[in-house]
């Protein structure tokens, strides 16, 4: 193995965020759609598998290309719109928090903002590319990251309190730096994730024991049959 790859996969490793202490306990925006077990699992802080280093290089490279968007959108001058990135949304009723990508606020001449685009951009590889966009499109796909950018739709709604908003997903392509635009419905995106925040925390409430929450039977766990092939809480739960 080289030893500047072996140096490279060292320094990912250490880049792992630590939540902070005053979001301890609650869920994170970025898990919409998720497993109700694997909420369980991180909201009580379970130690999750080691990824191994190919998979840590194509994380890295997602947080690269959302940086390099940050900075073209801080680059951006509108008088009429105000620019948010890494945006955090936090939702108190719901005990959600996330920090959204990026948005863009437009505002009337009062300075009152009048409505609210609001962007998520997901990085991926040729073969997903092609299940969103190409003619043989998933039959069955997830919903999570509507769920998620339907999550940060519901934050911004409340904190700036305005009912006109857009919600849209940006692809990259990691193969072909192809970029496309994917529209999501709003009104129904922010319902779906208010009906998923509001059902996972009534299913979780009063649990203490992970064994309780049994897999193929009770509702949400998982979501989807695949989440448990890609689960970092194997050690804790076998899955169905």
């Amino acid at each position: 193995m080289s030893r500047i790859i072996d140096i490279y996969g060292d320094f990912l490793r250490k880049q792992k965020h630590e939540k902070e202490e005053k979001f301890r306990d609650y869920f994170r925006a970025s898990s919409a759609g998720s497993c109700f077990k694997k909420q369980w699992f991180s909201l009580k802080d379970y130690d999750q598998n080691e990824l191994d280093d190919r998979v840590l290089r194509l994380l890295r490279l997602g947080t690269v290309v959302h940086a390099d968007v940050e900075q073209a959108l801080s680059e951006y001058k509108d008088d009429n719109t105000e620019v948010l990135t890494e945006q955090e949304v936090v939702i108190p009723d719901l005990k959600v928090v996330g920090h959204l990508d990026a948005a863009l606020l437009n505002k009337d001449g009062s300075g009152e903002v009048t409505s609210a685009e609001i962007y998520d951009l997901k990085t991926c590889a040729s073969y997903k590319w092609r299940m969103k966009f190409g003619r043989n499109k998933e039959k069955n796909p997830s919903f999570n990251y509507e769920l998620q950018v339907g999550t940060y739709g519901l934050g911004v709604q409340a904190k700036y309190e305005v009912d006109d908003i857009t919600l849209s997903l940006l692809w990259y392509n990691k193969d072909t730096s192809a970029m496309r635009e994917q529209s999501i419905d709003a009104l129904q995106w922010t319902s779906n994730a208010l009906e998923y925040w509001e059902t996972l925390t009534e299913a979780l409430e009063g649990v203490t024991n992970p064994d309780d929450l049994i897999p193929g039977i009770d509702y949400g766990v998982p979501m989807m049959d695949w989440e448990c092939r890609y689960c970092g809480f194997t050690d804790y739960c076998k899955g169905i």
